[in-house]
């Protein structure tokens, strides 16, 4: 079936470029000012009815009509068809009205596609004249047919080649981010650029595997669609779901993402240029899909480990918190000041999240250090100073076998060193000082002065600020300092610290 409608597609095709082709229409001209009043036809199927002839010439010849020899003549000429079929070669003949004229077949190879016919009023055509129109045309033919090959070849070929650069494209997706947030609206984009489509919607698997969850749609089009769950099996996302293969029509393809089990669906909405998506569209899109689920997997598994992650280190923050007398967990106030002060610092969303961990573990060190002196209200002896200090480098190394945290050891081990290269335990200075670091020593000495001890009341929050100006350049890096203030002053901040402080401790 496949076979014999690729067949009519080529016939199809074959013949409408032949009809468009300058230089057969070149040709007529030439050969018709020796034929005199010559009449062109073309049949357009190898194998045609009685009727059909009687419609193509009967519109083309002036002399059949209202000619009571019109059926003798068709007849006749039917027969000359046939025969022209059989032969593959030219077929001259003289019609009832004492026409002249010969049928050339279009062939290629074993496969007859049609023929092309003239009639004419001049009957001493030479046979030399016919020889050289039937080398013209199948010059003619042949050339038509190489077009149509080549075109063919470049269908064939062009989806294949953007498979290719689709695959790099995605593997460059892949590899630039692990946010879910970030990687689908890439894999939308993406999909519309190489389609060249007006709306892509990402619609994901629910855990019931009941529903499709719309997780990103970039709409191009000036009326936009809404965003809608949709049940599987119902509407062609849903049924690509389902059935696990793409549901195409004119002015949509649904692709369905596909791992071990079918994970979400990529749909494509009304082409740029208004023509239907086609089998090749379908392929490209089968193998974005194929990439696109790697993507997703690796952002999934990201996501759950770095879940994963954060109960692990929320959970030995409390260890540390509960073991360690005198030591505190920082409130929720304080890791948005942080994260607030990093952006500002233009840090990447990794980068504020180890600051995140690092704040939550900085105090992991204390573990080793005596509750006596921990908790010792009196000034602190040298050795037992020094055993403070000591803290940072064993915070990391405690840390250090954990390999999810290899990012925030530096953090860690560096959050009390002073910017003018006072601290310790290394004495680094400036931006020797990892940044994280340097933002966890303002945020952290700013939470100090300002939270309610056992051993000490509460500064006020513009006392502490006053303070960490007068240190600004000194202990604290000064820009960092300069974000502080800028982040202390915004109202929900301010709410935010006010409930905090007077809501737990009176």
């Amino acid at each position: 079936m496949d076979e014999i409608k690729n067949n009519r597609e080529y016939q199809k095709e074959l013949f409408d470029r032949l009809k468009k082709s300058i230089s057969l229409k070149k040709e007529e001209e030439c050969f018709g000012v020796c034929l005199n009043s010559a009449l062109w036809w073309l049949i357009e199927q190898p194998y045609p009815k009685l009727s059909d002839m009687k419609k193509i010439i009967s519109d083309t010849c002036p002399f059949l009509k209202g000619s009571g020899k019109k059926s003798g003549c068709i007849k006749m000429l039917y027969g000359i068809v046939k025969k022209c079929g059989r032969a593959r070669t030219l077929v001259r003949f003289e019609c009832v009205e004492g026409l002249h004229g010969f049928v050339y077949p279009i062939f290629q190879g074993d496969k007859l596609y049609g023929y092309l016919g003239t009639c004419y009023t001049k009957s001493d055509v030479s046979p030399q004249v016919i020889d050289v129109f039937a080398a013209f045309t199948d010059a003619i033919v042949r050339e038509v047919q190489k077009e149509l090959e080549l075109s063919k070849l470049y269908e064939t070929i062009r989806p294949r080649a953007i498979a290719l650069s689709t695959v790099h494209t995605v593997h460059r997706l892949i590899g630039s981010t692990l946010d879910m947030n970030e990687l689908l609206p890439r894999v939308a984009r993406l999909s519309l650029q190489i389609i060249r489509a007006n709306r892509c919607s990402i619609k994901l698997v629910d855990s019931t595997r009941k529903l499709l969850l719309p997780k990103v749609t970039i709409d191009l089009r000036e009326r936009k669609s809404k965003l809608k769950k949709i049940r599987i099996g119902k509407w062609s996302p849903g049924k690509a779901v389902k059935f696990g293969r793409p549901i195409r029509d004119k002015d949509h393809l649904a692709t369905p993402l596909i791992d071990e089990d079918v994970i979400g669906v990529i749909t494509l909405y009304d082409k740029v240029d208004k023509r239907p998506f086609t089998s090749f569209d379908q392929e490209i899109m089968s193998t974005l899909s194929e990439q696109a689920v790697i993507a997703i997997k690796n952002a999934q598994l990201y996501k759950e480990q770095e879940k994963l992650t954060e109960g692990i280190i929320k959970s030995f923050a409390t260890i540390v918190s509960t073991r360690a007398k005198g030591v505190y967990l920082p409130r929720a106030s304080f890791l948005r000041i942080a994260t607030l002060i990093g952006q500002r610092m233009r840090m990447s969303d990794r980068e504020l999240k180890g600051v995140e961990y690092a704040i939550l573990l900085h105090d992991a060190g204390q573990l080793v250090v005596p509750d006596e002196v921990l908790k010792k209200p009196a000034k602190l002896t040298s050795r037992e100073y020094n055993l403070v200090k000591e803290h940072p480098v064993m915070g990391a190394q405690i840390l250090k076998p954990m390999k999810s945290l290899k990012g925030i050891i530096p953090l860690i081990l560096h959050h009390h060193e002073n910017y003018d290269g006072s601290g310790y335990p290394k004495g680094l200075k400036k931006d020797q000082i990892p940044l994280g670091a340097r933002i966890m020593a303002v945020v952290s000495a700013f939470e100090a002065m300002i939270a309610k001890r056992p051993y000490r009341t509460a500064r006020s929050i513009d006392t502490a600020l006053g303070e960490m100006k007068d240190n600004s350049g000194t202990q604290f890096d000064p820009k960092v300092v300069q974000a502080l203030f800028e982040v202390v002053g915004r109202q929900d901040i301010r709410a935010m610290l006010a409930k905090e402080r007077y809501g737990r401790h009176g």
